[in-house]
């Protein structure tokens, strides 16, 4: 009896020690273990891995022949100094924007919160390959990494895709 006792003692330790250390993935959630991060998309869109730079490309569904443009959202990861902040990542970021693409314009700049940590949201346009584009973007600064997201639209379509954009950034989890 004593036996079964000690067994049963023993089966509920490591239980409460090891399977918590065991994460649950949920179903339709997009995880990057390499990053850390989850994030969910809608059903229907076409998820593309490590193109362009991105971790992670997630595609609006194509609305027929003439669709010229994919709504998108990419999650971009890039490695920083210890020394980094959201504001230098900003004005770093900003000299890129302005050194490779047309017609840049920042609309709007503000502190929010991404996955309960200091985030920064910017809103742009500019002109790629003869397309006005329209942009919500999110960095988030967590153990010396950027996390970018980047919610890209047509500019007369985007507010089509906004309500859409918005949901996917809030559902973006860091996982450690």
């Amino acid at each position: 009896m004593r036996r079964k006792y000690l067994l049963c003692i023993s089966i509920i330790i490591f239980s409460v020690m090891i399977l918590p250390g065991c994460s649950r993935k949920e179903k339709g959630r997009f995880y990057s273990d390499e990053y850390n991060f989850s994030i969910v998309f809608p059903k229907h869109w076409q998820i593309q891995q490590q193109e362009m730079g991105a971790v992670v490309v997630a595609l609006s569904p194509e609305e027929g022949m003439s669709d010229d443009f994919r709504e998108n959202v990419a999650i971009t990861v890039e490695e920083v100094s210890g020394d980094s902040t959201l504001d230098k990542y900003f004005e770093l970021s900003q000299k890129n924007l302005k050194s490779y693409s047309k017609d840049y314009r920042l609309l709007y700049k503000n502190n929010t919160w991404l996955a309960r940590k200091p985030a920064m949201i910017l809103g742009f346009t500019y002109t790629m390959s003869g397309l006005k584009l329209k942009v919500l973007q999110y960095y988030c600064l967590n153990n010396n990494k950027v996390y970018v997201i980047t919610c890209t639209a047509l500019s007369h379509t985007f507010d089509r895709y906004e309500e859409t954009f918005l949901k996917i950034v809030r559902s973006f989890r860091l996982e450690k």
